[in-house]
């Protein structure tokens, strides 16, 4: 479980700066072995059928068909396999997530998505706020001030380049936290991630971004880890859903992330 292997270069205090006060995103490269993203690329192929659908579309199925009965996400992954589990707890990740949103920082979300070949992209967004409407209608503006909320970790499953719909973002968009109405501006000003398995990219919930089309003929595949400070309200109902075998295994780390000793809110009779 413990021996990671530390990215290229890494410097915690550029990767902190890069994402804070820089433009807002930065790639880890080689974080993760050859032999723990095979395991993971496994593991969701497993539960998505990713590879099948594949195969089914080469052969008879269109691209039609192929996507409305397909949906690339596998939520869950603490129950789906210990390699997640490992992943999850990087060095990398936690002393970046140490630094910029706190030591007791949390996991938020951890989800994998798989896009298939000529698969439609997003809408470009943001990762926290998790929607508009959470913003104060009276003052949306008031997150410009505000420190920041999450921090989004991106592992590529797969290459990502620009045939096969890598993530686009938009530098320093994070500084001023607006949702992208004006579609236009954002890919006008975006650019987008390119990376070899193993690589993790990086960048601000603030920053806006989007999944792009998949014009390849291959898969594209990442895990994406949120992490968010520990008085925030986590995406996902972590500490309910993760199996009590995984939770009776955990490490400090572990137990860390998935905010199990974190005694609030607090019931008072």
């Amino acid at each position: 479980m413990g021996n990671f292997q530390m990215p290229k270069d890494f410097d915690v205090n550029k990767v902190v700066e890069a994402i804070t006060t820089g433009d807002g995103w930065i790639k880890l490269e080689g974080m993760y072995s050859e032999e723990d993203i095979l395991m993971a690329r496994e593991r969701i192929y497993h539960h998505n059928k990713a590879d099948k659908k594949l195969i089914s579309t080469d052969k008879h199925e269109s691209k039609d068909e192929q996507h409305n009965k397909f949906n690339g996400l596998v939520w869950a992954l603490f129950n789906k396999g210990r390699i997640f589990e490992k992943l999850a707890q990087h060095p990398a990740i936690l002393n970046i997530s140490n630094i910029v949103l706190g030591e007791r920082s949390q996991i938020s979300s951890f989800a994998a998505n798989t896009v298939l070949p000529g698969q439609g992209g997003q809408l470009p967004h943001l990762d926290y706020p998790y929607y508009r409407l959470f913003y104060p209608s009276s003052n949306p503006h008031i997150m410009d001030s505000a420190p920041p909320l999450s921090v989004q970790f991106v592992t590529l499953v797969t290459d990502f380049h620009m045939g096969n719909g890598g993530t686009a973002i938009r530098p320093n968009s994070h500084k001023q936290p607006r949702y992208p109405d004006d579609k236009d501006e954002f890919y006008k000003n975006a650019i987008q991630m390119e990376g070899k398995a193993g690589d993790v990219v990086v960048f601000a919930g603030a920053l806006q971004h989007c999944a792009m089309p998949n014009k390849s003929k291959g898969l594209r595949a990442g895990i994406l880890q949120h992490m968010a400070p520990v008085y925030i309200k986590p995406f996902e109902a972590m500490a309910e859903y993760v199996r009590e075998d995984v939770k009776e295994r955990a490490t400090p780390d572990m137990r860390r992330i998935l905010a199990l000793e974190h005694p609030y809110p607090v019931l008072k009779k």
